[in-house]
């Protein structure tokens, strides 16, 4: 598949105008007993990062705060049903891990997520939105989720993923490394004013040039539904010279109590973006047009009830 095709950029394009409503409610041991506190909403992309809107979400309670000095800080962290937000994740992966939603089994008369991509026939509808945080400051849960004293901790870690993700495609670095600074900051800017043409832009200069013949390996991640485990392994292309791996062939051998069959979900469902993708999906097509952009394939595991 070539990395100009006009079927991939569309589909890109829908991924990464993919959109979850959030809102924020600041946690109540936080604001000033006399005030009443209104809720903070926005539309957050499913490929960006919670804590690119730390500084927004902090300037709307700054007026509430019980102790004004914590809107200096960038140490807060936010909860869905009493659990930690890991800041580390992507926005939509979190909301597909945390809320464990079947997209075939909610209910389609609630209010739609916008869509992501067309992964899927089956229509997204959206059970939690919009999706309800609590924002917090005091009581770090670092036994949890790891401490974010600046942005640039944020920007450090992801560059350090991008980095392994081309590891995983190329069996080195050299690419990544090889970029001029110019390229590399543009590419986390990017990230941050949420630029896709620049993104994609810089990104193809890095992909091998053809998914097949000149991938070593697959960055994928998988999130099972409970235990809050990740699945990462090595997993190659293709199955042999003539057969390709697919979501279904990686996730039969990888997990086989969850997925017996290799082409039909019995068990449980891949989901990519908000969507269920196919079983007969190429992994390699798949990471050329539906990956994060950290370089990785995030499948999140939700159990079919």
């Amino acid at each position: 598949m070539s990395l100009i095709n006009q079927d991939a950029v569309d589909i890109r394009r829908k991924i990464w105008d993919g959109i979850i409503p959030i809102r924020i409610v600041l946690a109540p041991d936080e604001a000033r007993e006399i005030d009443t506190v209104e809720p903070f909403y926005f539309n957050a992309p499913r490929v960006s990062y919670l804590p690119l809107y730390y500084n927004q979400i902090i300037s709307y309670f700054k007026p509430f705060l019980r102790d004004a000095s914590t809107a200096d800080s960038f140490e807060w962290w936010l909860e869905f049903e009493n659990v930690p937000l890991k800041w580390n994740l992507p926005i939509g992966l979190a909301y597909d891990i945390m809320t464990g939603l079947d997209p075939t089994q909610v209910d389609h008369t609630a209010n739609h997520e916008l869509s992501s991509s067309s992964l899927s026939s089956s229509s997204l509808a959206s059970f939690f939105l919009p999706w309800s945080l609590v924002f917090h400051y005091n009581n770090y849960p670092q036994s949890l989720i790891l401490r974010l004293p600046s942005i640039n901790i944020m920007m450090n870690h992801w560059i350090n993923l991008i980095k392994e993700a081309d590891f995983i495609r190329r069996g080195n670095a050299n690419m990544i490394m090889s970029l001029s600074k110019t390229d590399s900051d543009d590419l986390w800017s990017a990230v941050v004013s949420h630029n896709f043409e620049t993104f994609w832009k810089i990104t193809r200069k890095v992909l091998p040039p053809d998914p097949c013949s000149s991938l070593r390996n697959v960055p994928i991640k998988i999130y099972l539904p409970s235990g809050n485990k990740v699945l990462q392994s090595l997993v190659s292309p293709m199955i042999s010279s003539r057969e390709p791996h697919t979501v279904g062939t990686a996730l039969h051998q990888h997990l086989p109590h969850l997925f017996p069959s290799r082409r039909t979900c019995l068990l449980a469902r891949p989901i990519l973006h908000g969507v269920v993708v196919g079983m007969t999906t190429p992994l390699a097509d798949l990471l050329y047009e539906c990956m994060y952009t950290d370089g990785y394939l995030h499948i999140a595991i939700s159990m079919i009830s």
